[in-house]
């Protein structure tokens, strides 16, 4: 017996998780092997809660010669590991929840076969594709951000102009004798005490301003103090020119708006050019790499900025907020073959939606040798910290780096790596474990991606991590994705200037395909933002290491001042980057401790869910389950089973089902008894 439930589980789990690279398939499967017909039905109720995988599959053994099968449902709960790099996913550990094979009647046999399963699935490495899972997701849980919408000031330029930001009012910096540099901003900005005048170098050409605001001007009389410093600038800058190489810019030498608060620029080349969209009341303005359309029915346009929508009567007034749920209705019926079909991934409702939200929730994950060396952490005097509002957390103001202290320990989260230390100055050791009160960090607080960095597993060797987007600045707001929390936070502290996140600036736009992408009016950024001269200024738009992929360029306007285009769909790792990390060992892990869940718990699922399943098991079931079974396992069906065959199973592929959320729950285990506080639960 033992050996032919080996052969099944073989088979069974073949299909199950190899799903995703075969969908044009029928279903029910059939394979014989070892004197038995399997027949394998197609895997049902996939979700994804709480970073755990959840499904459940139908089968029928039937011995040769004879001809009445005996079927049988498995329940499983797995953990992924996931590179979304490459877009692949595999199986870093399973958990059987429950198994229903009337053949199998006693609680030894049962238990044999669960861990049979629990070891050896793992140590297949069966890799699918990361978007064919979220594809067969029937639901998975959210967390909705609490982040803000406020509408930054929106620029629209007719000719090519580039956007400048200072973080606030600029704040110089002596350098050279009689030179000061702007600290507060990503770009080269420099002060002449001899000319009064500023200096900006940008896209290989010195401009020149009386004010920080301008206007600017080409310049070619260059203090000859800042020659210098020039130099160190061009340095600086051809050392990131491998991403640039192939540009060029025609000759074209743009405007430069510098602002001081968050800004965005939309730039036409040339003036406005309606096209229509389909047979609906939308027009867009097909001359820009901005999104902006026109109703025709109220003459309202609307252009999307990080994933958020804002409205005016006029292109040149104020713009205000609106939610995506409250966009005219025609949004929704955009074709996504169309030339703004990439703008439903921020439409409430669509399918599309849906899918940046799923794919939002699942993590990249690693393995991280215990002895991997946290980088230096440098405090500008002694280490300052300040509580975390409504935690007993605190952070540390006075460094770069994510510093957290607890009532008992000191936490660093380094690039998506939880350390720990009894000392702010160390040393810092790989922590199995995050702070207890991490998850109620507010958005408010310039600390708030670091939430997103979870510790699943644990060996005395090896600690098993992982990061959603929200590490990188992707939020669920309003039934879809957004970039950045849309707060300002104060960089500076005791006259120390620390980076951090914008929202707003860089043109970052959502596509299906990239996820966030940067956009440029003109050039690419290390021209124009890459060559701060203090520390380069790349920590403003995310962590460390973070690079949006802006690689590749599509040249559509005979100006040069095209947007700047992704054109390489693998997003870097933080985890690539890194000695001592590595990707998950898909294999058995005796020695795992217990998973750390994230804290505090996610709140319970919403109302529709259904209530608690009777407690007396159907009369058909073998001998009753032991009451030591782990408690997440799903509670007995209301359905009595019939015999031998469970109930018929359904026609529709997992992936084709309706929006019915108020359906999912009832294949779904009952909820978790621990309180949850800020989830919520996406279905199709």
């Amino acid at each position: 017996m033992y050996s032919s439930l080996t052969t099944l589980v073989f088979i069974f789990f073949s299909f199950l998780f190899c799903f995703g690279q075969d969908e044009s398939s029928d279903w029910p499967k059939e394979i014989e092997s070892e004197n038995y017909l399997v027949k394998i039905y197609a895997p049902e109720d996939l979700t994804y809660h709480d970073h755990e995988l959840k499904s459940k599959a139908a089968f029928s053994i039937k011995k040769e010669n004879n001809s009445t099968p005996t079927f049988g449902i498995l329940w499983s709960t797995a953990t992924l590991d996931s590179d979304r790099s490459n877009r692949i996913v595999n199986l870093a550990s399973i958990k059987i929840d429950e198994v229903r094979f009337p053949e199998v009647t006693s609680d030894e046999e049962i238990e044999s076969f669960k861990e049979l399963i629990e070891t050896e699935v793992p140590k297949w490495n069966y890799e699918f594709s990361l978007d064919s899972l979220i594809n067969e997701l029937s639901s998975v849980s959210v967390h909705l951000d609490d982040i803000q919408s406020n509408a930054p000031k929106i620029i629209i330029c007719n000719e090519p102009t580039v956007l400048i930001q200072t973080d606030g009012q600029p704040k110089l910096k002596a350098s050279e004798d009689g030179i000061s540099i702007v600290e507060n901003t990503s770009s080269f900005i420099a002060y002449s005490d001899d000319s009064n005048m500023f200096y900006l170098y940008g896209g290989r050409i010195w401009y020149a301003s009386i004010g920080i605001e301008g206007p600017w001007s080409p310049s070619k009389n260059i203090p000859k103090k800042l020659k210098k410093i020039a130099q160190e600038v061009i340095e600086n800058m051809d050392k990131k020119s491998q991403y640039e190489s192939d540009f060029t810019t025609n000759d074209v030498i743009p405007n430069v708006i510098v602002s001081t608060e968050p800004s965005e620029l939309i730039v036409f080349y040339g003036e406005a050019e309606f096209s229509p969209i389909q047979n609906i009341n939308l027009l867009y303005v097909k001359n820009t790499n901005a999104d902006v359309f026109l109703d025709i029915e109220t003459q309202m346009f609307y252009t999307l900025i990080s994933g958020r929508w804002f409205y005016s009567n006029s292109l040149k007034q104020s713009w205000k907020p609106i939610s995506s749920d409250d966009l005219p209705i025609d949004f929704k019926h955009i074709n996504p073959e169309s030339a703004k079909g990439n703008v439903l991934s921020s439409i409430a409702g669509t399918e599309e939606a849906k899918t940046a939200i799923y794919d939002a929730q699942i993590p990249e994950t690693a393995a991280v040798d215990v002895n991997t060396e946290a980088s230096e952490v440098v405090f500008n005097g002694d280490p300052i910290f300040e509580t975390i509002e409504g935690t007993s957390l605190s952070y540390a103001v006075n460094t770069e780096s994510d510093v957290f202290k607890d009532p008992h320990s000191y936490y660093l989260c380094d690039n998506a790596v939880w350390f720990k230390s009894k000392s702010p100055f160390g040393p810092w050791k790989v922590s199995g474990k995050r702070p207890l009160e991490i998850e109620k960090v507010p958005a408010s607080n310039p600390k708030y991606n670091t939430k997103y960095v979870y510790i699943y597993e644990s060996t005395p060797s090896v600690v098993y991590v992982g990061y959603t987007q929200g590490y990188y600045g992707s939020y669920v707001y309003n039934q879809t994705v957004v970039y950045g929390t849309g707060y300002y936070y104060n960089p500076w502290y005791n006259g120390v200037y620390y980076h951090h996140h914008y929202t707003y600036g860089y043109s970052f736009s959502y596509s299906p395909r990239f996820g966030w992408t940067l956009g440029f009016s003109f050039g690419p950024p290390s021209y124009w933002w890459g060559c701060n001269y203090w520390n380069n200024g790349w920590n403003n738009w995310g962590p460390p290491y973070h690079r949006p992929p802006y690689y590749g360029h599509n040249h559509n306007h005979n100006n040069g001042g095209q947007g700047y285009n992704p054109g390489n769909s693998n997003r870097p790792s933080i985890y690539d980057r890194r000695k001592g990390v590595s990707r998950y060992t898909p294999t058995k892990r005796p020695d795992v401790k217990p998973v750390p869940k994230p804290t505090p718990k996610p709140t319970p699922k919403p109302t529709p869910r259904p209530t608690p399943k009777p407690t007396p098991k159907p009369t058909p079931r073998p001998t009753p389950k032991p009451t030591s079974r782990p408690t997440p396992r799903p509670m007995p069906r209301p359905t009595p089973k019939p015999t031998p065959r469970p109930m018929p199973r359904p026609t529709v592929h997992p992936g084709t089902r309706p929006y019915t959320p108020s359906h999912r729950p009832k294949t779904r285990p009952a909820p978790r008894p621990t309180k949850r506080s800020s989830f919520g639960t996406l279905g199709r």
